[in-house]
């Protein structure tokens, strides 16, 4: 079976973009997209960031409008658990400076932060494979419900 996958290599750093699957215990699976940062260090920690196929396309466009006008695109999620809040925050970007253009990805949760920059041409066909990915993970695990049956 083939998966779609998209992975952007900076220097030290790295960024897959790839389906994934939410499931829960009594509800149907459903689709979403999962960005997952990391170092190209051994033994480094990652960090994830999943998305609904809705939200997929939101950092695509984000990813489109920013490089044709610059500036950041923030998205944040909050998690609760027994351990207390999690905000994670990740970041899509075009910006300037000493004269050039530049593009990155980067998420931070707590004191970890990853940065990633990419390529224009990269950047772009991230907007476009999210956008493409964001329909294709756009499904709910479904089944039909069994029929009474008659004795």
């Amino acid at each position: 079976m083939r998966t779609p996958k998209l992975t952007i290599f900076a220097k030290q750093t790295g960024v897959e973009i790839a389906p994934s699957e939410k499931k829960q215990n009594g509800k149907p699976q459903e689709g979403r997209v999962a960005f997952r940062f990391f170092r190209l260090a051994t033994g480094q920690p990652h960090i994830r960031f999943v998305v609904e196929p809705c939200e997929a396309f939101e950092v695509s466009r984000k990813i489109t409008q920013l490089q044709a006008a610059g500036g950041k695109a923030t998205f944040t999620h909050r998690f609760e658990s027994a351990d207390g809040e999690t905000v994670t925050r990740m970041n899509v970007e075009s910006y300037q400076r000493n004269g050039k253009a530049g593009y990155a990805f980067s998420i931070q949760r707590g004191e970890e932060s990853i940065n990633v920059p990419a390529p224009e041409g990269e950047f772009l066909f991230a907007a476009e494979f999210l956008k493409q990915l964001s329909v294709a993970q756009s499904w709910v695990a479904w089944t039909e419900p069994e029929a009474p049956r008659q004795d």
